[in-house]
This record gives C-alpha cells, structure tokens and sequence, in this order.
C-alpha cells in the first residue's frame, strides 16, 4: 500500500489522524517543520497503542518540511498519493494575522500545487466552521450558506475562508479534493492550548459561563470522517463535522459533571466579556506576553450558531460520538495525564 502523507502531524487533530491511521494498516509519511515538537504526538500515540509502539515504529516516517516554503514541500507529495492537509495555526491575536495568512492561505496553496504539479491521488483538506457563512437568525447553518464579510469574521476565520478558495481552486484545474469543516474540536491533547483549556477550567471548579452556543465534535470522528472521504469516490464536495449542537454553558457542565465538580453558576454578561479582554490586552501591553482573552475570542463566547450534520449523515451514514461520550473519555485522559 501506497503510503499517505499527512501535513501538521505534530498537531492536535494532525497526531490522531496519523494514529487512526496506522489502527487502519496505513502507512504514513508525516510531515513536521525541523522545530516542531513531538510531545502532543508522543502523548496522543500513547492513549492508542499504549505501550505497544510496533505499529508507529513500523509504519509511520517522520518527514521535515514546511508547508510556507514550497521549495521544502513540493517534493514531499507523490504520485498518485492520499494527502490529508490538517497543518494550520489557529489564533484569535490580531499580531498573528501575517502569520495566520502566511500558515492558512500561502501554506495552503504550496499543498494544492504540490498536489496538482506530482498528480496526488486525492486531498482531503482539514477546514473549519469559520470558515463558512451563518444562516440568519435562529436558523441551522449548512454547507450552501456562503461566507460574507458582514459577519464581521476574525482574522483567523479569513484565513480558513481564503485557505479554502485555494483548495476549490485545485479543484477547478483537476485537483481530486474534498473539504471538510469541523466546528470546535474535542479530546485529549495539549492541554495548554485549544479546547484543552475548557478541561482544565472544569478541573478547577471554574465559576463562570457565557450565553454563547456552539457546535462540538470527538476528534476521534473527524480523523474517521476524513479517512472514509479519502476512500470514497467523493470529489469536489464540503462536509460539516458536527456531532452537536450546545449551549457553552451544557458543554462546560458536561466538564464539571465528568470531573465531579461544581458546575459554573455566575453568567459573565456582554459587559464584563469586553472589560475582560480590555484589561488583558492591556495587560499583554505591559508584560509583552498574549493575553489569555482577545476581542474576538470574547465576541465568540457571545455567539449563538448551529450547524447541520446531515449531509455527512446521508453520504456515508456516518454516526458521531455522543458528545457526552467524548468528555469522558477526555477527563480520562486528562486525569492520567496530570
């Protein structure tokens, strides 16, 4: 078997890709900038094959590249080869906005033409709900609602949008691809960064919640989801990721109830969420270190969108993890982790 080449392998969503990968009898070709740690990795690999290593020692090679230096990259890619695109940086800091379209959009485009110039088998392309437009009022976001501007998007959702045109432009010039848009992704990982920090709040009795709402889904379905689009004969389509649809408050109660801890009880109001990421961008001013809250992460937290599931649902009858299921299994490893 040919092997697969899998881009931010180092990463959150990128290392249980790789995993799941392996469980399935593939053989991976992981990509990795020559700075990037293996620690996530190391982590994640442990909780699937515990102390029997055989699989990734076997069948997975590291390979050094970077996705914004194309020159680094454009051989990586093979002929008639599944490339699975997950790198990218997600960030709600308006100083990383060069960074996020120089990772998200050039980096992108470097893996499209990498793609187009060695005749890649097919790419499956790792998006993200920011990327799409919202249905108007209280109705479900699918994948025919457009991005616009007047949604007043964050920095990092251009760059997912602009990263996207990238990958239909493929398309248009023959490329076999197809994307996927995951909304806020759940499991174990680094517990620093992304939605680890929701675990680590509900670890410690965390009091507060927001009005927002929002999609989640299990990590473990968006690595499946992405392999069984790789296999199918699916081309030139979009698919959401959504397992559900919840309150934050729920989310997080879902955190407190699985770690046996309070659940939070003091809604922060619109008010408090814009002094909060005020005093923290003044904060970061005066101790030149980012601020745990920006404006956009704030107005987030506010936001109350749905997502649909029910393309993906019909076009390969798949079936998503109970979010619920999902935390637990996260406190898990979260509990023997720390």
């Amino acid at each position: 078997m040919q092997p697969v080449l899998v881009t931010g392998a180092t990463g959150f969503l990128g290392s249980h890709l790789v995993c799941a990968l392996l469980q399935k009898g593939y053989f991976v070709q992981a990509l990795k900038r020559p700075q990037s740690s293996l620690n996530e990795f190391t982590f994640i690999a442990g909780l699937y094959f515990g102390q029997d290593q055989s699989l990734v020692v076997k069948n997975l090679e590291w390979l050094e590249g970077d996705i914004t230096d194309y020159n680094s990259f454009e051989d990586k890619v093979q002929k008639n080869q599944i490339v699975f695109h997950c790198a990218a940086l997600v960030s709600f800091y308006k100083t990383d906005r060069e960074n996020l379209y120089r990772t998200n959009v050039i980096g992108t485009e470097n893996v499209v033409n990498a793609c187009l110039y060695n005749g890649c088998k097919k790419l499956i392309y790792a998006s993200s709900t920011a990327a799409m437009g919202k249905a108007e009022g209280d109705l479900v976001t699918n994948e025919t609602h457009q991005w616009d501007e007047k949604d007043k998007p964050s920095n990092y959702s251009v760059s997912k949008y602009y990263a996207e045109l990238e990958v239909w432009r493929g398309i248009e010039e023959g490329l076999n691809a197809v994307i996927v848009n995951p909304p806020i992704i759940i499991g174990p990982c680094d517990w620093q960064k992304s939605t680890g920090r929701f675990f680590i709040n509900g670890s410690k009795n965390f009091p507060f919640y927001t009005s927002g709402s929002n999609a989640f889904v299990y990590v473990k379905d968006v690595a499946n989801a992405m392999i069984q689009l790789a296999e199918s004969t699916i081309t030139a389509e979009r698919f959401l990721l959504v397992s559900e649809n919840l309150k934050l408050r729920d989310f997080m109660n879902l955190i407190a109830d699985a770690f046996g801890k309070k659940r939070p009880s003091i809604k922060v109001s619109s008010l408090l969420t814009q002094l909060a990421w005020r005093w923290f961008s003044l904060a970061s001013l005066v101790t030149g270190t980012k601020g745990l809250i920006t404006k956009e992460s704030a107005a987030s937290s506010l936001k109350k969108t749905q997502y649909s599931n029910e393309k993906i649902k019909k076009t390969l009858k798949f079936q998503f993890i109970p979010i619920d299921k999902a935390v637990k299994e996260t406190v898990e490893a979260f509990k023997n982790k720390s």
